[in-house]
């Protein structure tokens, strides 16, 4: 079996084609695009360019589409069907931003291949769906959840998923494993772990909750938003473009939101949002450590979680009253690893391991559309 993995972004687009023999999955090929407003023109050249690389698309394909919000309806991967994709257009308020690129490339797809080639679409947000009430609801009233599907989805899921199915085949695990894994990349989030399932994550209703990221705030109190509104004679809707576009490490550093660029900063401001980012997250390492009655491993992941040794170093240092130990030279030799390898950055007697999973969403995708 051939499977194509397409995945589009707001702005990029990533394609991956790989070989099924026996149960082995073999990447044969990647390409990314950056910039890309029309996903349409942007696979067409993708697919010109496995063309000219010698590689083809045989009749046994089948394309796996990351899909980013399921909402409460899709709890699994799908095979796609008219039905289903009148559906998932219904959806496309819960991530105007995503939902609508993603359906394009779907559309895209189906045009190009034929409606013979089966198409899967495989949930940002499925992961999550076995996060328990209490931490899945938002306390808001009966009658406003009861009309809207308010509810804390979570997002990340397919890196999330990947990361503790990499842990568990490396490292074992059963019913009671405990991990938290750290997605640290442009958008951050962090999932807490039980037996392989989802129990919390730190993105809510949308990607805007939760850590603070390149340039979303990130947690903040609701009435901000009012307050600027009033202030600032501007609509909610430019107030959450603020929130997305212009904060997080760009709008408290006012100078980039890449977190390399600020590490190498003197700048004050710069390391006001290194050190907000790390304070940040380990807030969030003590609740889901507290929420799950202990951790055995905190794994690190995406750009800043596999590149940056410094930030991996610093959110260790502040978890040092827990007993964590990093061992340095493992830490500074851990980045730049290739997709699906994994790392041990702890001392021996640490009381939670720590590891660095290079993710590899597009090689998880596949596995769920052979599995379909």
């Amino acid at each position: 079996m051939q499977i194509l993995v397409i995945n589009c972004g707001s702005s990029s687009l990533k394609a991956s084609l790989y070989k099924t023999d026996k149960g082995v999955c073999t990447k044969l090929i990647d390409a990314h695009l950056k910039g890309v407003n029309d996903p349409s023109t942007g696979l067409a050249g993708i697919f010109e360019s496995f063309a000219k690389a010698g590689f083809s698309f045989e009749p046994s394909l089948r394309v796996g589409h990351r899909f980013v919000h399921g909402g409460d309806k899709y709890r699994s991967s799908i095979l796609l069907n008219a039905e289903v994709i009148k559906e998932l257009e219904k959806l496309s308020w819960l991530a105007p931003l995503h939902n609508d690129i993603c359906l394009a490339g779907i559309k895209t797809c189906i045009d190009y291949f034929g409606e013979a080639v089966p198409q899967i679409a495989v949930f940002d947000t499925a992961f999550h769906r076995t996060m328990p009430p209490i931490a899945s609801n938002y306390a808001l009233p009966r009658d406003i959840t009861a009309k809207y599907p308010i509810q804390h989805y979570g997002f990340h899921g397919i890196s999330h998923a990947y990361l503790a199915q990499t842990y568990a085949k490396h490292v074992g695990q059963n019913e009671q494993t405990k991990i938290i894994t750290l997605h640290l990349g442009n958008g951050c989030s962090m999932a807490a772990i039980r037996g392989g399932k989802s129990m919390d994550t730190s993105m809510g209703f949308t990607p805007a909750e939760g850590l603070i990221m390149s340039t979303r705030a990130g947690d903040i109190d609701a009435a901000i938003v009012e307050f600027l509104c009033v202030q600032e004679k501007k609509t909610p809707v430019e107030i959450m473009q603020i929130l997305n576009s212009r904060s997080g490490l760009l709008g408290v550093s006012g100078i980039s939101p890449d977190m390399k660029v600020l590490l190498d900063s003197k700048d004050d401001h710069a390391r006001l949002a290194v050190d907000m980012f790390c304070y940040r997250a380990v807030k969030y390492l003590g609740g889901y450590i507290a929420a799950l009655g202990g951790v055995e491993a905190l794994i690190f992941s995406a750009g800043i979680g596999e590149n940056s040794p410094e930030i991996r170093c610093d959110i260790a240092r502040r978890m040092e009253w827990f007993g964590i130990k990093m061992d340095d030279h493992a830490n500074s030799q851990a980045k730049g690893l290739p997709p699906g390898a994994i790392r041990k950055i702890s001392q021996p007697d640490s009381t939670a391991a720590l590891y660095v999973i290079a993710t590899d969403e597009n090689a998880f995708i596949a596995q769920e559309v052979e599995l379909l």
